[in-house]
């Protein structure tokens, strides 16, 4: 598990770096040389340089017969990811002011390795969207279901003074795999009725936190990627949706693929938006 979570976070790495990036971009067209590809990314250091490439080890490969770079599989995954993102490196308080700031329409994935990094991305979530009026929905796993909840609790948000409906803390096994039958149709389809019947109740929208890694835990990871890629970078103009993913869950190409599906990613190092 541990040798998974630092892979992933070579992805975030790679994404957050300019030269990184830049490396991954020269070699998007063709394949180069070391020399080639030091002159095409126009840094003036070679250690530094070199020391970069090595970084995109399973992203980047030298050809033995060629002598050439060239980007694998994995890498123009994540090149894809990289021509379509506007990148914000960030820590802290813009993690938080960031979240704060996502709206209706928006569709967001949130990678962590540890329970504190969750909750600086779920606990802002939660705020924002009782803040603006509109019903909050966290789909919990069921094993946390109580820590969770008095976390919540001890953030500040008073349950009792909360109009009805408000804010709902639901079994994330139950919503996707149990009513939403783990299908992306259904699921979504059990979103829009409930966004109507919260509208109906005077809310201005529906504000959705969901664990995912549920679908992982029981062997349904590929429904997980069918479902987001059904959403896509955008949702309905009267729903906003985080999806929690824990990096040790996930292998490179998954991370890639969901950073795609997604109009806004946060991790730990990188929190920005994608521009298509």
């Amino acid at each position: 598990m541990h040798s998974l979570n630092a892979w992933n976070a070579e992805i975030y790495r790679a994404m957050s770096h300019r030269i990184k990036r830049r490396i991954i971009e020269c070699l998007r067209d063709a394949d180069l040389s070391f020399t080639e590809l030091f002159n095409a990314v126009g840094d003036d250091n070679h250690g530094r340089f070199g020391y970069h490439l090595r970084g995109l080890k399973g992203f980047a490969e030298l050809e033995p017969s060629t002598k050439k770079y060239r980007l694998t599989d994995t890498g123009r995954l994540l090149d894809a990811c990289i021509r379509d993102f506007r990148f914000i490196t960030s820590v802290g308080k813009r993690l938080t002011n960031y979240v704060q700031h996502l709206r209706l329409g928006d569709h967001a994935v949130g990678f962590y390795n540890t329970e504190d990094y969750k909750r600086k991305m779920l606990f802002p979530f939660i705020e924002a969207g009782l803040h603006k009026g509109q019903a909050v929905v966290y789909l919990a796993f069921e094993h946390k279901l109580d820590s969770d909840t008095k976390g919540i609790q001890r953030r500040g948000i008073d349950y009792d003074r909360l109009s009805k409906g408000a804010f709902t803390v639901v079994s994330a096994r139950e919503w996707y795999l149990e009513k939403g039958k783990a299908q992306a149709k259904t699921i979504i389809a059990n979103w829009l009725a409930l966004l109507k019947e919260k509208k109906k109740a005077g809310f201005t929208g529906l504000h959705v936190v969901g664990e995912m890694g549920v679908f992982f835990d029981y062997a349904k990871s590929k429904e997980a990627l069918r479902y987001e890629g059904e959403l896509g970078r955008q949702l309905t103009h009267d729903l906003c949706g985080l999806c929690l993913y824990d990096m040790n869950k996930l292998d490179t190409p998954q991370s890639i693929q969901l950073c795609n599906f997604h109009g806004h990613l946060l991790s730990k190092g990188v929190v920005g938006k994608m521009t298509k």
